[in-house]
This record gives structure tokens, C-alpha cells and sequence, in this order.
């Protein structure tokens, strides 16, 4: 008789697929159900008469070595199936009055291509782009490593170091709001660091300011 743990993953998404790996991985035998005709949620293309494709994403990758992760734990080598390299620049910014803005990964370029080019002093972008470092070195151990159902995590140290950088988190204000005190003075910047809230769907005026660590992903890991 066969004793092994079984699972059921509904859709073939990134999450799904990551999902099923581990468990697979952990001695389960899964089983994954998608709607669609093919997997990779997100990760697709669409192919139309007359040889045209159009990729549906991923729009970025950050944190690549979780992908590298999922490979090891299936004991193949990530190398074997496909290479990434770090982009330089991250993106080009257009705005409606015609200013053309690069976003080098280089946080020290990227300040000085903002002076440069918005008027805004690099010192407040780089003040700025270390808070956003702080906040997701304080919390990054909790909310993105570990499972918050399970009680083990709250006796962690990395709970202890999350809490102490409540007061700099920004819980009871939004994105937008963080900001608007940061560079007010340039509605341009503002509204180039509110588009990080579309990392997750999120809306910069009703999102959390905690979201504001998101630009160290692009700009601190790459």
C-alpha cells in the first residue's frame, strides 16, 4: 500500500509551479491543475496568424537566487536550463513634458541622473533608496523567508529586529504619502517611485508606506 503524502496544487502560475516543486521535493506526490492550456500563469506568450509573438512576462525578475533555489532542490543545475544576467539600465522613464530619465542599477548613478535630470537633489534619493534598504533588511527575515502560521517564527531573532523597525515602516500612512515628504518638490519622481506599488497590484495612494522598500529590490539586489 502506498503511504505517500499526496497534494493538489490549483494553478499552473509561478506561485503553483514553485509550490510544487518543494513539495514534490519534500517526498509528496502532487498533482497540479491549470484552466488554461498551458503553464506558467504570467510567464506566456501569445502567438497570432502571420508569425507575430508577444510576451505576457514576467515584466522584471528580482531575487533570482529563489529561482536558482527551486532548481537545486530538484537537484538540477539552473545553469543547464536558462542564464540571467543584471540589466544596466534597470528602465527608461518618459514623461509627459518630455524629460527622458535612465534608472541605472547603480543607486549612485541613479541619484545623480535624478539631479541631473528632475532637479532634485541626489543626496534625498539616496537617503531615500537606504531607507528603503533598512526597511527590507528589517523585515525581509520574517515576511519573505519564513511562514507566518507557524509559531516557531515568532520566537525567532528576526521577529525581534522587525518590531523594532515598526515606527520606521510606515504602517499608518500610504506610498504615496511617503513620497509626497520625500520629493514633493517633483510630482515627476513621486510618481516614479508610486509605480513600484504595481509590484504587487498594489494602489500607491491606498498601499502601506512599508511597500516603499521595494525600489532596494531593483536598485540594492538587483
Amino acid at each position: 500500500m502506498n503511504h505517500k503524502k499526496t497534494a493538489a496544487i490549483i494553478g499552473a502560475g509561478v506561485g503553483g509551479i514553485a509550490t510544487a516543486v518543494r513539495l514534490a521535493a519534500r517526498g509528496y506526490r502532487v498533482t497540479v491543475f491549470e484552466a488554461q492550456e498551458s503553464f506558467g500563469g504570467k510567464m506566456h506568450q501569445l502567438e497570432l496568424p502571420g508569425g507575430y509573438r508577444f510576451d505576457g512576462g514576467p515584466s522584471l525578475f528580482t531575487l533570482p537566487e529563489l529561482v536558482d533555489e527551486l532548481f537545486q532542490l530538484a537537484g538540477r543545475t539552473p545553469q543547464d536550463y536558462f542564464r540571467y544576467q543584471r540589466l544596466d539600465p534597470i528602465t527608461q522613464y518618459f514623461f509627459a513634458d518630455g524629460t527622458r530619465l535612465t534608472a541605472w542599477a547603480d543607486d549612485e548613478q541613479f541619484a545623480r541622473e535624478v539631479e541631473a535630470k528632475l532637479g532634485v537633489p541626489a543626496a534625498q534619493v539616496r537617503q531615500f533608496l537606504r531607507r528603503s534598504g533598512r526597511a527590507y533588511e528589517a523585515t525581509a527575515g520574517t515576511f519573505l523567508q519564513k511562514s507566518l502560521h507557524k509559531a516557531s517564527t515568532y520566537l525567532s531573532p528576526a521577529v525581534l529586529q522587525a518590531l523594532a523597525a515598526v515606527p520606521q515602516l510606515g504602517l499608518t500612512s500610504t506610498m504615496h504619502q511617503r513620497h509626497m515628504a520625500a520629493f514633493g518638490q517633483d510630482a515627476r519622481l513621486v510618481q516614479l517611485f508610486d509605480r513600484f506599488a504595481t509590484y504587487n497590484g498594489s494602489d500607491p495612494y491606498q498601499a502601506p508606506a512599508t511597500l516603499s522598500l521595494i525600489p532596494h529590490l531593483e536598485h540594492g539586489l538587483g
